[in-house]
C-alpha cells in the first residue's frame, strides 16, 4: 500500500474554525469553539482519505527571517483574539494525547515547516495531502502533493482539492512556480505583503503570461504597453516599485529546506483513547466521545 501523509496548517485552520463556529465554552468558561472546529475537519479528513502518517506545523511566535526581511511583514493582521489564543496550547495538547507529530521551527513559519516536510517525503514517493486556508501553499504542488484548501469547496464540500497545474490555474491564473512572482506583483494584503502599487490579478496574469517572470517582465518593461489594459501609469509605479516587487516575491516563497529532523516513521500516529478520552470530558465533546466510541 502507498504511504500517505496528511499534514495540517495548524495555525490557518484553527484559526479559521474560530471564526467558523459560534463561541462556545464548557461549564469552566474555557472557549472551545476551535478546538472542536479543528477536530472535526481533522477527522472528516481522516475518514475520507485514511493517511497512514500525519503530523500538525504550527507558527510560533518569534520572529522570521521575513519579519527581519520586511519590519511591516504581517503588520496588517490584528492580534490574536484572547478567546482563540487560550485554546492554542488546549488543541496541542489534544493532539499529543493523539501521539500526533507536532512540527515547529523557529525563525519559520508553519508554511515552511510544511512545505519542507512536504517536499522531501513526495521525492521520496509518499502521497502528500496538506489542509490549509492559505492559497499560497499551492506553490509547493507535484506529482505527489495535494493542497486541499479549506471553506473553498462548491456544493457542501469543505475542500477544494488542488491536484494539477490546472487546477492553479483556474483558480489563481498562473501555474503553481508562477505563485511567487504573481504576489510579487499584487502583493498578498493577508500577509502584508506589499507588491506593487495598482496592480491586481488581471493586470499580473496577462504580464505572466507574456513575460514569465519578473525578470522577463523587467527586461521587457518598454514593451508592456502593448499589453491590453497596461498603461503608462501602471508600468511608472512598476519601474518605482522595482525593489517592492523583488522584495515581496521573495517574502512570498515558502521554504523548502527548513533544518528539521525527521522521517517518515517519526510521522506515524496512534491515538491514546484513555488520555483523549479524558480530555475531552474536561472539554465537554459529549458528541466526539459518542462518535469515537471512547
Amino acid at each position: 500500500m502507498k504511504q500517505k501523509l496528511l499534514l495540517i496548517d495548524g495555525n490557518s485552520i484553527l484559526n479559521r474554525a474560530f471564526y467558523g463556529l459560534p463561541d462556545m465554552t464548557n461549564s469552566q468558561g474555557l472557549h472551545t469553539n476551535a478546538i472542536l472546529g479543528f477536530l472535526n475537519i481533522m477527522f472528516k479528513f481522516l475518514e475520507e482519505e485514511n493517511p497512514t502518517h500525519l503530523a500538525v506545523a504550527f507558527d510560533l511566535k518569534a520572529p522570521t527571517f521575513r519579519h527581519k526581511m520586511f519590519a511591516d511583514y504581517k503588520g496588517t493582521r490584528k492580534g490574536m483574539p484572547d478567546e482563540l489564543q487560550e485554546q492554542v496550547p488546549v488543541i496541542r495538547e489534544v493532539l499529543k494525547a493523539m501521539n500526533i507529530p507536532l512540527m515547529m521551527e523557529e525563525g519559520y513559519e508553519a508554511d515552511d515547516v510544511l512545505g519542507t516536510l512536504a517536499k522531501n517525503l513526495s521525492a521520496q514517493g509518499v502521497e502528500v495531502y496538506v489542509i490549509t486556508g492559505d492559497k499560497d501553499l499551492a506553490q509547493i504542488l507535484d506529482e505527489n502533493i495535494n493542497i486541499a484548501l479549506l471553506g473553498k469547496g462548491e456544493g457542501g464540500d469543505k475542500f477544494k482539492i488542488i491536484r494539477t497545474d490546472e487546477d492553479v490555474i483556474e483558480y489563481l491564473g498562473v501555474p503553481s512556480k508562477k505563485i511567487p512572482d504573481l504576489f510579487g506583483l499584487i502583493g498578498d494584503s493577508s500577509d502584508g505583503i506589499p507588491g506593487v502599487r495598482k496592480i491586481g490579478p488581471k493586470k499580473a496574469i496577462p504580464m505572466l503570461e507574456k513575460y514569465e517572470t519578473l525578470e522577463g517582465i523587467y527586461e521587457n518593461i518598454d514593451k508592456l504597453t502593448e499589453i491590453a489594459g497596461i498603461g503608462k501609469s501602471l508600468v511608472n509605479n512598476l519601474v518605482e516599485d522595482k525593489e517592492i516587487a523583488f522584495m515581496s516575491r521573495e517574502l512570498a516563497i515558502i521554504c523548502q529546506d527548513v533544518p528539521l529532523e525527521f522521517n517518515l516513521e517519526n510521522l506515524n500516529y496512534d491515538i491514546d483513547n484513555i488520555k483523549l478520552l479524558e480530555l475531552f470530558k474536561v472539554l465537554e465533546f459529549k458528541a466526539l466521545i459518542k462518535k469515537m466510541g471512547l
